[in-house]
């Protein structure tokens, strides 16, 4: 029984520190601008690392320079062909809230 009660105060005392120590006010919440994608450079970094491992790193290079748009909350990341190269291009798109992948794959 005395190790009953001792369990149950020592619950009570650890729930009360934590939720004085938590600081409401400076919590993040990614659903509020700036969400976790806050820029254009940071949302080329996500696309990078996503498709870097896909395409490889030379062939995603070649599509610089990126167009980066952001619309309803979606980042979208895509190369650029080149004049006189044939093919399409990578693009990806990225909620600029929580930093799911929403979508990935090459133009025809």
């Amino acid at each position: 029984m005395k190790h009953l009660v001792l369990s149950i105060l020592t619950s009570i005392l650890l729930f009360a520190v934590c939720c004085f120590a938590w600081d409401g006010e400076r919590a993040k919440d990614p659903w509020k601008d700036p969400g976790l994608v806050p820029d254009k450079e940071t949302a080329i970094r996500i696309a990078e690392a996503i498709v870097f491992p896909i395409y490889g790193e030379d062939m995603i290079k070649k599509e610089h320079p990126y167009i980066v748009t952001s619309e309803n909350g979606f980042w979208r990341v895509q190369g650029t062909i080149r004049e006189g190269i044939a093919g399409g291009t990578f693009y990806v798109v990225i909620s600029h809230w929580d930093a799911r992948i929403i979508d990935v794959g090459h133009t025809m």
